[in-house]
């Protein structure tokens, strides 16, 4: 396949067009009206609940306020904005309108350091900041201003180990629920990480899963997961993992996903789902019905490469994380273009 893309990449590479291979091996076909439009990809976009652009801001790069693989995103109880870089290996926090205060990490095994694959990023109470480690098999905690609280988690599939852990969302009772990707599970840990229950094991039946992302937990208890590979669902649990329903299958369609991953909900209950390799958010009932989509396909500012992680603030601000080239299938195709044209990648200074 990638001797394919590379031939049409080749073959276009003096148009004006630049392609991008998705998972399922589609191509998103970007106008290159310039080459700002580029600088895009690398950046935090702030909707209301009608879809309608607020504010952006990031581009490429490892000053302060840029990224390099903007992955995934939360929202404290003051407004502030916190953002996972995986090239980076850190986490930046911003004012509600992209302004930076801060940031932490480095790359390693130590306390406040991070693995190539840092993934998902939450708030728990008095706003502890609790970071999947992916790479390191592990959840770090932190308090708000990137302090080293604790940690836990090894390689494994015993009690209390991970193997690559995705997601990490609070239940009402502020205990943490971490998506354990290849052991097919998610597992309930008390806020400094002492386990207490696990449900869910490989499988295609109700309540089984096969390579979840995201999970996430509505006002009411609910917890809902993000199967995405092989099966591009969501499935919904109550608030003692008892499976209720589920939505979703592979494909473009209204309510079909395409390696879904973040999950969101606003004050009026409303499912929010980055559909990723399709290029939109998706928003459902909590039942599953769907509702609408913002399908902003292409490089401007209101548009989407491949939006990752949602995170909604008290005052329904919806913020997307738009990886954009930065995933290592897009690097792929930079690295191409830069082997046979002499200025592909762009100023995003």
């Amino acid at each position: 396949m990638r001797i394919v893309l590379l031939a049409l990449l080749i073959f276009f590479i003096n148009s004006a067009l630049v392609f991008v291979p998705l998972y399922n091996s589609r191509l998103v076909v970007l106008g290159q009206e310039n080459e700002q439009n580029l600088c895009n990809f690398h950046r935090i976009k702030k909707f209301d609940t009608q879809g309608k652009l607020i504010a952006s801001w990031g581009t490429k790069g490892t000053d302060d306020g840029q990224f390099l693989h903007a992955h995934d995103i939360a929202v404290d109880s003051s407004g502030n904005v916190y953002v996972t870089d995986e090239e980076r290996q850190d986490v930046q926090k911003f004012n509600s309108n992209g302004t930076f205060i801060a940031k932490w990490g480095s790359p390693g095994l130590g306390r406040g350091e991070f693995s190539p694959r840092i993934e998902d990023i939450n708030i728990g109470s008095s706003n502890n900041v609790y970071v999947v480690d992916y790479g390191n098999n592990r959840i770090q905690k932190f308090d708000s201003n990137g302090k080293f609280i604790t940690m836990w988690g090894t390689k494994g599939s015993e009690e209390g180990q991970f193997d690559r852990p995705w997601g990490v969302a609070f239940d009402s009772s502020g205990d943490v629920l971490v998506s354990d990707l290849r052991n097919n599970r998610i597992q309930k840990f008390d806020n400094n990480g002492t386990f207490i229950s696990q449900f869910g094991k490989a499988g295609d039946g109700p309540g089984e899963f096969i390579h979840i992302h995201g999970v996430a937990v509505d006002s009411a208890g609910d917890i809902y997961v993000a199967d995405a590979r092989q099966h591009g669902h969501v499935q919904k649990f109550n608030s003692d993992s008892t499976y209720i329903t589920q939505w979703g299958s592979l494909g473009d369609a209204d309510g079909q996903f395409d390696e879904l991953h973040g999950i969101a909900f606003d004050s009026a209950g409303h499912v929010y789902v980055a559909d990723t390799a399709n290029q939109r958010i998706q928003i459902f009932t909590p039942d599953g019905q769907f509702l609408t989509k913002w399908e902003y396909k292409g490089a401007q500012n209101n548009e989407f490469i491949m939006p990752q992680d949602i995170a909604i603030d008290s005052s329904d601000n919806v913020y997307i994380s738009d990886v954009g080239d930065a995933h290592p299938e897009i690097s792929y195709v930079n690295r191409v273009l830069e082997e046979n044209q002499d200025s592909v990648e762009p100023n995003c200074e």
